[in-house]
């Protein structure tokens, strides 16, 4: 009896991790869709296809109000039909969530629309459809789309339909999924959707993990052989998501080279992650008892999204930390070892970050042939080995640090000291307008300034001449003259006398290094802060009446000591006449200026 074929394409296939989860539960893909050159070039080379870059877009004709649905005659049927169409337009870490949905709407519905064909056309072989996004995609299609909708009406009616008949159910006919309930090694959640064509039910798979078997990011670190690993090592690994499979550590590909991070950079995220002005704590370095973090497409040192993990060479600053190797990346993700990617590292990385994990895809196919009246298969990694390793990036040698990034000329800056009491007192070069657009031209000027409040609603006020004198006054009153003169001249003589210019200082902020004794505007704020928190004795939290410095009743007396420092740091770097500039701003209205979260990004 001869074995039935189970066929698939992926739409939107990416590298091809919905691809890998399907081949996983021997489903052939036949064809993958995708635009970008790298990843279905990727895509081609682990699942056997010679497949050209393809836009989807393009099967839309002339007439907007009608597709012709001949125009997708060339998809082959196939049994089951997956897609993830771009999520760039609905994710929530894009303008905050507010960026523009039309193209990604534009986009899901081109999907649909080839899904409907295949599902309602007379003879039809589709067995099951998927549809894979963020969370936020849910909120943005149709419980419902008719033929007209997904612009087939003269379609339906050739197949003797109704243009207004129900093509699709959608949002109602899915669920968000975690990729950790499925095995994967990371906590990303991910909108699903589509349909068992028979019933019309959302094959969803049973959760085969609770939270406390989730697969943890230090059981898959401590399982990879160390990037550092010597090319003569022989020793053999277990890949972590698949133990039926070994290899040789010096045979994996994209492991072994130096991801290390100059020390700019990783204090940048540091910052981000432990003292951010408006959001909640993060671990640094990573915390190795959890789930990964979502990984994302865009691979970052410095930012709150960042992955750091320490480094296994012995530095110290830059290269002290490090980000995942792109095959750290890609076995967190769900792929097997012998998964191979193409491109440089950051297209890699990029094709990883895009990725549906493997393992989740893997569940939802395992569940559509338990309806098919199949069993569940285990993953063979037979196919992939084949492939052998591809643009390989290990070269078995630590990195050299000798080119700090710079940043562009009129790089926005913006750091406090201290996060307590709901306040921040910030040192920065852009200061909003009062109706939060706009605002000055970044490292025109140097302000300090106090954000009060939490969340969205949190405000921004100016501080000058009269705000640093109250704080004085209260300062001397509560450790007296004596311990408020040595605290001027200390703080003077260690971070005040050798500053130059406002201008020399946003240079130093561009160039990322001291220039001419001027230390890192960020080293700058971080070591004031120490200094801060040793000269009050333990009683940093301890709150005083501030009414007469901050638009706030009572304050930490840790931030009564920053509005006075940052307030003669920019008194300092900016000269007398423009602090008594900035003073009179200050000074006119006690204002407090509202804020819109975007208008000073943390950097």
């Amino acid at each position: 009896m001869r074995k039935e074929k189970l066929t698939a394409i992926d739409f939107f296939c990416g590298a091809g991790g919905f691809s890998e989860g399907l081949r996983q539960q021997g489903f052939s893909v036949i064809k993958g869709f995708d635009n970008w050159r790298p990843a279905l070039m990727s895509h081609n080379l682990n699942h056997d296809l010679e497949d050209s870059v393809f836009d989807i877009l393009a099967l839309e004709n002339a007439n907007p109000e009608e597709i012709a649905a001949d125009n997708l005659e060339f998809v082959p049927d196939s049994a089951v039909v997956v897609g993830s169409p771009p999520c760039v337009s609905f994710s929530m870490a894009n303008k905050a969530g507010k960026a523009a949905k039309g193209l990604g709407i534009r986009l899901i519905e081109a999907y649909l629309r080839t899904v409907a064909v295949k599902k309602h056309k007379p003879g039809s072989v589709l067995q099951a459809w998927l549809m894979e996004n963020v969370p936020n995609s849910r909120n943005f299609v149709k419980e419902i789309y008719t033929f007209s909708n997904l612009k087939l009406g003269h379609w339906a009616k050739s197949i003797g339909k109704q243009p207004s008949d129900v093509a699709l159910r959608v949002r109602n006919n899915g669920a968000v999924l975690c990729a950790a309930d499925y095995g994967s090694p990371q906590r990303r959640e991910r909108f699903v959707c589509g349909e068992w064509v028979a019933s019309g039910e959302f094959p969803q798979p049973p959760v085969t993990h609770q939270p406390d078997s989730y697969v943890k990011l230090g059981d898959i670190l401590s399982a990879m052989p160390s990037p550092i690993l010597k090319q003569s090592s022989r020793k053999k690994f277990v890949d972590p998501n698949y133990p039926q499979f070994k290899m040789k550590g010096k045979d994996l590909g994209d492991q072994f080279y130096d991801t290390g991070v100059y020390r700019v950079e990783w204090r940048s995220a540091k910052y981000a992650k432990t003292n951010h002005p408006f959001m909640g704590r993060m671990g640094f370095p990573e915390h190795l008892h959890k789930p990964c973090r979502t990984i994302m497409a865009t691979r970052s040192a410095s930012t709150r999204e960042a992955l750091i993990f320490p480094s296994e060479y012995k530095r110290r600053g830059d290269g002290e930390y490090r980000l995942p190797t792109v095959r750290e990346a890609a076995t967190l993700m769900g792929f097997p070892w012998a998964y191979q990617f193409l491109g440089s590292e950051g297209t890699k990385w990029k094709q990883i970050g895009n990725a549906v994990c493997p393992q989740m895809s893997a569940a939802l196919a395992a569940h559509i042939r338990i309806l098919m009246g199949k069993r569940q298969l285990k993953p063979s990694m037979d196919s992939l080995l084949a492939h052998g390793v591809v643009d390989n990036l290990n070269t078995f040698q630590p990195r050299v640090f000798d080119k700090p990034p710079k940043k562009k000329k009129g790089a926005k800056f913006r750091r406090h000291p201290f996060k307590s009491g709901n306040i921040t007192i910030a040192l920065t070069n852009f200061l909003p307008n009062p109706d939060g657009k706009g605002g000055t031209t970044p490292g025109e000027r140097w302000y300090p300034v106090a954000f009060l409040g939490a969340g969205k609603s949190y405000s921004v006020q100016l501080l000058g001449e009269e705000n640093q004198n109250a704080a004085e006054a209260l300062l001397q009153n509560r450790m007296g003259r004596a311990s408020m003169s040595r605290f001027k001249k200390e703080l003077n003589r260690r971070f005040l006398v050798n500053l130059s210019t406002g201008d020399h200082l946003q240079k130093v902020l561009q160039e990322n290094r001291s220039l001419k004794g001027c230390p890192h505007p960020v080293d700058l704020i971080d070591e004031m802060a120490e200094f801060m928190v040793a000269q009050c004795n333990g009683e940093s939290l301890e709150r005083v009446s501030g009414e007469q410095i901050l638009a706030k009743g009572e304050v930490p007396l840790q931030q009564v000591m920053a509005v006075y420092a940052i307030s003669s740091l920019v008194e300092r770097i900016t000269g007398s006449h423009n602090w008594k500039q900035i003073s009179t701003e200050a000074k006119k209205s006690w204002r407090v200026l509202p804020l819109v979260q975007k208008a000073l990004p943390l950097k």
